[in-house]
């Protein structure tokens, strides 16, 4: 919750013994568990009625930050930033020890009592329109991390292109297999950007495995030239939806079961990152195709 001078609510749990809770005499954001098939903004909505007692406004997802627990344990938390709530805000001892305004940047003294990773994330929390992403910073950074691919499996001896170098997949599967993720990230974001409320659906592994196996291994220069002409025209439509996003566009987010929330612009740099890992895949196929040695059967 962040005032007109900028300053946000933090709060202090209550230090109870028997269960003391996870952030037992720290500050944190008013925070709630998501309970389950619960949209984020019903449970940014529910902290505010139930445990603030104000009532909710607009709000806006804002960022994802990780905290520690006082023993280690790692909590995903989806931030909101709330402008437009009726009300003031107060607690009861049910729900938190204490509440103060905190000034970004400056925690007010509390640095010491701050849960685990938090006050990293206050100091930052609000320059980060400065280096929010562009579609064309993204464009480029996929651009980059495609390139890496294609010279990695381009690295790797043509006769050895198709021949099983990791478990049963060869180098042409997994090319195959960038291009058919590309594919599903864009048309996930896409949802993501045109239904409001939508939960990111993740990309079946195991089925596209299954369809792999179902189909066999590609082989010939005809289905080698194929799978190349797919990537190049998957990455092209990508590039050509990425060109009429904007930055609102970007900034945008929908659910996701397991982190809570997720923004299109992480969606997007998902592609990237997802070539990076395969790129690394394909550079040791090449040194096992390169360990073998000789020409390569099918």
């Amino acid at each position: 919750m962040v005032r007109e001078d900028d300053a946000m609510l933090l709060v202090r749990h209550a230090e109870r013994r028997g269960e003391p809770g996870p952030f037992g005499g720290r500050w944190t954001l008013p925070l709630a568990v998501v309970a389950e098939r619960e949209a984020a903004e019903d449970a940014v909505a529910r902290v505010l009625r139930e445990q603030l007692h104000v009532a909710p406004g607009a709000s806006e997802f804002s960022d994802t930050l990780y905290l520690l627990g006082e023993r280690g344990e790692r909590f995903v938390v989806n931030a909101f930033l709330c402008v437009g709530w009726a009300g003031e805000p107060r607690v009861s001892a049910r729900t938190y020890a204490d509440a103060a305004w905190v000034a970004p940047g400056r925690a007010l003294g509390l640095e010491g009592d701050l849960a685990d990773g938090l006050g990293e994330w206050i100091a930052t929390a609000f320059d980060r329109e400065a280096t929010a992403p562009t579609p064309e910073a993204l464009e480029a950074r996929i651009g980059e991390a495609r390139g890496a691919l294609l010279a990695a499996f381009d690295a790797i001896a043509v006769q050895a292109r198709t021949t099983a170098l990791d478990g049963e997949w060869s180098p042409l599967d997994l090319l195959a297999h960038v291009a058919d993720v590309e594919a599903y990230y864009v048309a996930e974001t896409r949802r993501v950007l045109g239904t409001p409320g939508h939960t990111w659906r993740s990309f079946n592994e195991a089925q596209w495995e299954a369809a792999r196996a179902l189909r066999g291994r590609v082989h010939g220069p005809e289905e080698a030239a194929a799978v190349r002409a797919r990537v190049d025209a998957v990455r092209a439509e990508t590039r050509r939806w990425l060109a009429g996003l904007t930055v609102d566009d970007l900034a945008a987010y929908g659910n996701d079961a397991e982190r809570g929330v997720v923004r299109v612009a992480d969606r997007i740099d998902k592609i990237a990152r997802h070539d990076e890992e395969h790129a690394h895949q394909l550079r040791t196929m090449e040194r096992l195709a390169r360990v073998a040695g000789g020409p390569l059967s099918t």
